[in-house]
């Protein structure tokens, strides 16, 4: 639902663009067109409570509006602050650049200056007698100390250290008119997030809550305000079904049901199915792993390089997975889907990989439609080594990795995508008494593709059967 809102005089509409809400949609502009706001966006900008938690599904609009109240807000008030902590350096540099583009089409008469101007601070500079700053900072990942104002928690579920910022911003509201926002999709029943939003382990009655999903946001509900009356009621193939724009409908082919419920439902997911708990992955993952965008800009390694590659089949992708070695911990280095990719192209790719770095082992699937690539792979290049798909041979894999992962031994990047397919494997016991590892098949997805190259690429290497000699490094040149 939209709300349009006529101002009859000059004195209405100068007391409309003095408010958040008056100032971003009656003078901001995006992307060249007017800013309208969402029923539960005016919502959010009108709450006053001090403590304010959002639980959110993912793109409907509330990292941007957040950035937009900050702009207003530093506009409408002397000497205020705003602070975003973010998931990742990626993140917390996008919040800054979204204020700075929105301020950038202001009309002149309404902007204050801009004196500092970089990727993670905006400072304005007040047009009054005392030349007061206003301020948007933006951080990674850590407690804003010793900066008072507003402190906006941006995906604060996906935070390892959330507690810790959560515990660490709440003082900085004690004094002055400052306020304190969690916003962020759920990530499992877990964390300070979960705590607050649900209040199953204690109440904290301080807060106000909102939630926001997918149904919620005119981009995609087909009727925002039927659905906020219907949609509850409803099972979620009955709200898609009923209210989703093909987005909406596309989305949920593509993911599984629990999957989908958490990232456009707002659903705090039971996670105690899956083999790999978000507190064991979160701790891996880091702004400091940077990934090379191709195999030549993988720096010169100190110790061994390692490979794992996923032969997609049908509809799913082929992905490849680049570690780096040093002395028992891995180091992702590099990772590349192949979508609709030739086998042939595949190949090529492969064998630039082989020929341009000092690969050790290159473990790759020949299970199925991957058997004739392995077998080109293997017969030119030695440390190509060609890997069966099987119950036992994935429960190796995945118990090889859970180690690691509880060493903290693998460095993985801070990447969303990367840490949902890790969280989607799920350990089962068959009819046979076997066990069986593996994530639920969506409808147009894969089959958790990119989790199974990394397993392959950080496995712990064992003397291989029959004869296979174990591979250790390759020389070039």
């Amino acid at each position: 639902m939209t709300l349009g809102i006529v101002r009859r005089t000059e004195s209405d509409l100068a007391g409309w663009l003095a408010t958040e809400a008056g100032f971003i949609s009656g003078l901001c502009t995006h992307d060249g067109e007017p800013i309208v706001l969402d029923a539960p966006q005016l919502a959010f900008l009108e709450s006053r409570s001090r403590f304010r938690w959002v639980t959110k599904s993912r793109q409907v609009g509330f990292s941007f509006i957040m950035s937009l109240e900050a702009l207003a807000r530093c506009h409408l008030r002397e000497g205020h602050t705003a602070v975003f902590v973010s998931f990742s350096l990626d993140e917390a540099k996008e919040r800054v650049l979204l204020a700075r583009q929105v301020f950038e089409d202001l009309p002149l008469a309404y902007q204050k200056k801009l004196v500092v101007d970089s990727k993670t601070e905006l400072a304005f500079e007040s047009n009054g007698a005392h030349r007061k700053l206003s301020r948007i900072l933006s951080v990674p990942s850590k407690a804003p100390r010793g900066k008072r104002g507003d402190i906006l928690l941006d995906e604060l579920a996906h935070l390892i250290n959330d507690r810790e910022v959560y515990r660490g911003s709440t003082a900085l509201i004690l004094r002055g008119d400052g306020q304190l926002t969690g916003c962020s999709t759920p990530l499992g029943r877990r964390g300070i997030f979960w705590e607050i939003a649900t209040e199953e382990i204690r109440k904290y009655p301080h807060h106000w809550r909102q939630e926001v999903p997918w149904w919620l946001c005119r981009f995609f509900s087909t009727d925002t305000r039927r659905a906020a009356i219907e949609a509850p009621d409803m099972t979620t193939e009955e709200r898609v079904e009923r209210f989703g724009k093909p987005a909406i409908v596309e989305q949920f082919d593509s993911l599984a049901l629990e999957d989908f419920q958490q990232e456009l439902e707002g659903k705090f997911v039971d996670e105690s199915y899956s083999f790999f708990p978000y507190d064991l992955i979160l701790p891996t993952t880091s702004d400091d792993v940077a990934l090379a965008a191709d195999f030549d800009d993988i720096p010169a390694p100190r110790g061994r390089i390692v490979a794992g590659f996923d032969v997609g089949r049908t509809r799913d992708r082929s992905e490849l997975a680049v570690f780096e070695e040093c002395e028992g911990r891995f180091t992702c280095r590099l990772l590349r889907s192949y979508a609709e990719t030739p086998f042939a192209e595949q190949e090529a790719h492969l064998r630039r990989l082989l020929e341009v770095l000092p690969v050790a082992r290159l473990s790759i699937d020949r299970s199925g439609i991957g058997m004739n690539l392995a077998e080109n792979l293997a017969r030119d290049f030695p440390q190509v080594v060609p890997e069966n798909f099987t119950n036992e041979t994935k429960e190796r894999w995945a118990t090889d990795f859970k180690i690691l992962l509880q060493r903290r031994e693998v460095a993985l990047p801070r990447d969303r995508d990367l840490v949902a397919q890790i969280h989607s494997i799920k350990k089962r016991v068959l009819g046979s008494g076997k066990v069986a590892f593996d994530a639920e098949r969506s409808a147009r997805g894969g089959h958790a593709d990119r989790f199974w190259a990394v397993v392959l690429a950080c496995q712990k290497e064992r003397p291989a059967a029959r004869g296979r000699a174990e591979i250790g490094v390759r020389v070039l040149g």
